[in-house]
């Protein structure tokens, strides 16, 4: 049986919160200046001799807006066929990240995470949905403001998800359990970059080896 991808709500969570550096785009690795990115997830298909977007996958993708400076504004998820399933949003104080909140309108589920900066390369956080801390953790950055690790714990459980680069891409994350055994494994290939040097088509390939992709995901940008 195949390994679950990360949810894209998690993934997009490690991806912006607050960290050092000069913008959350920097941070991001997007380059221009960038008012929103669409990302939408299809499974992978084989033709004319290399791996194409094909049927869309049931959880379409999201909409993740910026402002002018370069800050993460909010989130919006949809799905395959366009409709809003989520909306996440931030609370800055003296420009800093401080809350985050995400709703649901599938479910009406609801999650609010508190963040507190420890030093320019840790984070603490706490995830809550209603009145239950869901659990709570930290993030550590690299000196560029990127995600290296993301340390989870709840339900007695104790979780690190590690963040791979090579240059300014993402290639590889995974989580390991506090036993040393490591699970949940993705491998990221690029394969279309738009004129600004964004990647356009990333290959998501689940496990230790490139074999056969899982998803395909295309990212349209609109800039200012």
């Amino acid at each position: 049986m195949k390994k679950l991808l990360l949810p894209l709500f998690l993934l997009l969570f490690l991806m912006f919160s607050c960290s050092s550096g000069s913008n959350d785009l920097d941070r991001s690795g997007i380059k221009g200046k960038v008012k929103s990115v669409k990302e939408l997830q299809f499974e992978a298909t084989y033709e004319n001799d290399g791996w194409v977007a094909g049927k869309p996958k049931l959880y379409g993708g999201s909409i993740v807006n910026y402002d002018q400076d370069g800050l993460y504004v909010e989130s919006i998820f949809i799905s395959s066929d366009g409709d809003t399933t989520g909306i996440s949003s931030c609370k800055r104080k003296n420009g800093e990240k401080v809350e985050e909140n995400f709703r649901s309108t599938f479910n009406r589920m609801t999650s609010r995470t508190l963040l507190e900066r420890v030093s320019s390369e840790q984070v603490n956080f706490e995830v809550w949905q209603s009145e239950q801390l869901v659990y709570e953790g930290a993030n550590y950055f690299d000196g560029k403001g990127r995600i290296l690790r993301q340390v989870q714990v709840g339900d007695e459980r104790e979780v690190i998800i590690y963040h791979v680069y090579e240059k300014n891409l993402l290639v590889e994350n995974y989580r390991e359990e506090m036993t040393g055994e490591r699970s949940a494994t993705q491998l990221y290939e690029y394969s279309d970059f738009d004129d600004k040097g964004n990647w356009t088509v990333r290959l998501i390939y689940v496990g230790e080896d490139k074999i056969t992709p899982e998803l395909i995901v295309t990212r349209e940008l609109t800039y200012y």
